[in-house]
């Protein structure tokens, strides 16, 4: 950087020009265009979007289903979550605590899929290895899981995807 003024050499942080004395003005820094941008700075904030839609999907399929079972069996005379051990007996009968135990296993894979959106979202600098984890966790889980899994494996697992994200993470986020 040169002064304006005389053409002396000048250091970035300097507010004044050693030798005319004259104020020197900073440049603004410009955002890179979005063609510049980096593999990981084009991708994150797709995944942030996928993993929280990932979250409600999983919640309210769980949902579904459960309204599913409910009116299925209901409709043949036996009440959901209770054992009859009658022609149409429902699934879980002999296991009353299976739907507590898999509704809470789902409610907190969705809160940990929610909690992984929003913190790509907001660029926290612990978001890809929170996101690589519940890639890991996630892959076994058909079409859709698996499809996220690998998306989110492909972006942030690199190397070099780490160092990316480490330009855009937010620093006061840690």
């Amino acid at each position: 950087m040169f002064c304006s003024a005389c053409g002396q050499p000048i250091d970035a942080w300097s507010p004044y020009c050693p030798r005319c004395g004259r104020q020197v003005i900073p440049i603004a820094t410009a955002t890179p265009p979005p063609w510049a941008w980096t593999r990981v700075h084009r991708h994150v904030h797709t995944l942030g979007i996928l993993w929280i839609a990932y979250a409600c999907l999983t919640l309210m399929s769980w949902l579904f289903a459960v309204g599913v079972l409910e009116g299925f069996f209901h409709s043949r005379g036996i009440p959901f979550g209770h054992g009859f051990d009658g022609f149409y007996s429902f699934p879980f009968a002999h296991f009353p605590f299976l739907i507590p135990i898999i509704t809470i296993v789902l409610a907190g894979r969705a809160v940990l899929c929610f909690v992984t959106g929003i913190a790509l979202l907001r660029r926290a600098s612990w978001a890809r290895v929170l996101a690589i984890v519940c890639a890991f966790l996630t892959l076994i889980r058909p079409f859709l899981g698996t499809a996220l899994a690998v998306y989110t494996l492909w972006v942030l697992l690199p190397s070099a995807s780490g160092q990316e994200y480490d330009q855009i993470a937010e620093p006061s986020l840690q």
